[in-house]
């Protein structure tokens, strides 16, 4: 494989990660658990039901990467991909603005946005960054296996592995 299709194809991953958590949340509903695992399954929780509010975004920011990957370097869709969960709480903005249009008053709606932007950007910042570095650390898994092979870079530019 390709590092362009491997990542182009990582694109996928918070897909296939809300269906494991969603699989998993569907498992154990129907089961009572113990207190203390509330805490340890609470974050996929809110990530199997936050689909409905970062599908959308995450899925405009998917196709627009994939689209404006087509001619990029290696390196530059890398760096790109490390940058995509503050695209992605730029995109939870507008999500949470949106949002807020069913408050009544201008403050209202401003008071409404600026803490669900808040909440939505925190969330997108960790569970972003941490399906970034799980499909980092799989690339890296990936490559010791040989199963990704290193595209021929131009003018001496460094591979995603050596940034």
């Amino acid at each position: 494989m390709k590092q362009k299709t491997f990542f182009k194809l990582a694109l996928l991953f918070p897909y296939i990660l809300w269906g494991v958590c969603a699989l998993i949340f569907l498992l154990i509903s129907s089961h009572e658990i113990p207190e203390p695992w509330n805490f340890v399954l609470m974050p996929i929780g809110l990530y199997t039901f936050g689909i409905v509010l970062w599908f959308i975004p995450y899925t405009l920011l998917a196709i627009g990467m994939w689209i404006w990957s087509k001619n990029k370097s290696i390196q530059t869709i890398y760096k790109a991909g490390v940058l995509a969960p503050l695209f992605l709480v730029l995109l939870m903005i507008v999500e949470a603005t949106r949002l807020s249009f069913g408050a009544g008053s201008i403050q209202e709606i401003f008071n409404s946005a600026l803490s669900e932007a808040l909440a939505l950007g925190v969330f997108s910042l960790v569970f972003g960054y941490g399906c970034v570095g799980i499909v980092l650390g799989l690339y890296k898994l990936l490559q010791l296996r040989n199963i990704i092979q290193e595209e021929t870079t131009l003018n001496n530019e460094t591979s995603p592995a050596e940034i």
